[in-house]
């Protein structure tokens, strides 16, 4: 049978899991900083967090995952996906019952524990998904990698939405403590997802006759083969760091955003701030195409493009519906999480995908942090409130803009290097197979190329 469609099966409870409890503190955000209603008629336990602590919680997450990510995908060019990402799995499960514990104790140690259960969560988290992409990318490099990496998003974005719409109703049911829990069970699943994952790619090496230990096979990672990534990739790198700061720290603040703003309730901010992650349903839509059509540069522009111009508009347009801003977001999330992370694998040599993507994750969390605390400053200035609100839109909407012109850049970069991002996947295999056979052999993955691998296998 074939190995790559459970490997993608089993890696999408991670996603799903992680990205759950990743935006819990969003949706119950009231609870943990007090303005909740179950904390003032005492019903529920709750922390008095200020805007600067709750951001704390996002920025740890990311600054300590972007400093052990690099490391993470090294681990795995190394050592294989396997262990690498069985251990790291069980970080990110630790890291969730760290924060949950924390609702037990008084409120300056449970802060600090918090801040714990987000570090470790974060460093297991980020990691898990780079050794993740560089599986998926073993199976799927050859065959449907836009796909692979969209289905695996959607598993994550469902996470996100099954937050969204679940969390704040859960709370009132159960309450902060066992809400957490919760969540941490989920991180279990995820947990169980990498062990089953490990195993079914053990066992695609092993009827392909390749030793586990040593997945590269001809090809072992060397810490100089960063030198040979092309400017694409740094280009490509930078373009995330600031697409992501322009995303993430606002959909954390989404909520209550739309609170102070249009006086929503919670709970229906949360479910406008939740759109956003409901359109990346569509993202095996965008994977498929760009697997058919190529161009994935193209398909890049698109995004920065959109967000730049839902900011603008949300700023600028004081009619302009929030879930229309939601929907723009997403639509340009999703073709930023399904095509741009699968541009990578062309732009680097194949034994160096795993150091790859721990570099574009790490200066992804890099930028999400530095944007989470600055937004923390920002909101704390004391000045009114609707005028905080409004630095902070402009200095996500600058991010945006930025990013849109680095997506310029890139397709520059790649028009002048080949246009390595193209092609096709069919258009890609059929130069390959035009390649005198010498050529091709120096070029091709034996772990992801159809040729290599049996037909048991790979069906």
């Amino acid at each position: 049978m074939s190995v790559r469609w459970p490997v993608l099966f089993c890696t999408s409870f991670i996603s799903f899991s992680a990205d759950y409890f990743y935006d819990v503190p969003s949706v119950i955000q009231d609870l943990l900083t007090g303005n909740a209603t179950a904390c003032s008629n005492g019903t529920d336990t709750c922390l008095h967090l200020s805007p600067a602590q709750f951001n704390l919680l996002y920025a740890v997450y990311a600054w300590f995952g972007a400093c052990i990510v690099p490391f993470s995908g090294m681990l795995a060019d190394k050592l294989g996906c396997k262990q690498t990402l069985v251990g790291f799995s069980l970080l990110f499960f630790c890291g969730s019952a760290i924060f949950a514990s924390s609702s037990y104790m008084d409120e300056t140690p449970a802060f600090v524990l918090m801040m714990i259960g987000r570090m470790v969560f974060g460093i297991g988290c980020t990691s898990a998904s780079v050794v993740t992409t560089r599986m998926q990318s073993f199976w799927f490099r050859d065959h449907e990698i836009g796909l692979a990496f969209a289905i695996s998003i959607v598993s994550g974005r469902l996470g996100s939405v099954v937050n969204f719409l679940l969390t704040e109703s859960l709370a009132d049911a159960i309450g902060l403590r066992w809400t957490l829990w919760f969540g941490t069970a989920l991180c279990a699943i995820g947990l169980g997802g990498a062990v089953a994952a490990g195993h079914v790619h053990t066992r695609g090496l092993k009827k392909m006759n390749r030793n586990p230990d040593a997945e590269n096979g001809d090809e072992p990672f060397k810490f100089k083969v960063i030198k040979e990534f092309q400017w694409s990739f740094w280009i490509l790198a930078l373009l995330l760091i600031f697409f992501y700061a322009g995303v993430f720290p606002f959909i954390a603040e989404a909520p209550r955003y739309f609170e102070d703003r249009y006086s929503y309730s919670q709970g229906y901010a949360g479910y406008i701030a939740g759109a956003t992650y409901d359109v990346a349903l569509i993202s095996p839509l965008f994977g498929f195409l760009t697997d058919k059509v190529g161009h994935r540069g193209l398909w890049v522009l698109a995004a920065p493009a959109i967000l730049f111009l839902g900011y603008l508009f949300l700023i600028l347009i004081p009619g302009f519906l929030p879930l229309a801003f939601c929907l723009m977001m997403g639509v340009s999330y999703t073709l930023v999480a399904a095509i741009a992370w699968s541009c990578a694998p062309f732009l680097v040599p194949t034994n160096g995908v795993g150091t790859a993507m721990g570099l574009l994750t790490s200066f992804q969390m890099f930028g999400v942090g530095i944007s989470n605390a600055l937004i923390g400053v920002i909101l704390s200035q004391g000045k009114e409130k609707m005028a905080m609100w409004a630095d902070v839109m402009w200095f996500l909407a600058s991010s945006a803009g930025l990013a849109l012109l680095l997506a310029v850049g890139l397709n520059v970069s790649d028009w002048r290097s080949g246009h390595r991002l193209r092609y096709s996947q069919s258009e890609r295999e059929k130069l390959r197979r035009d390649e005198n056979s010498s050529d091709y052999s120096q070029e091709r993955d034996p772990l992801v190329d159809a040729s290599y691998v049996s037909e048991d296998v790979n069906a």
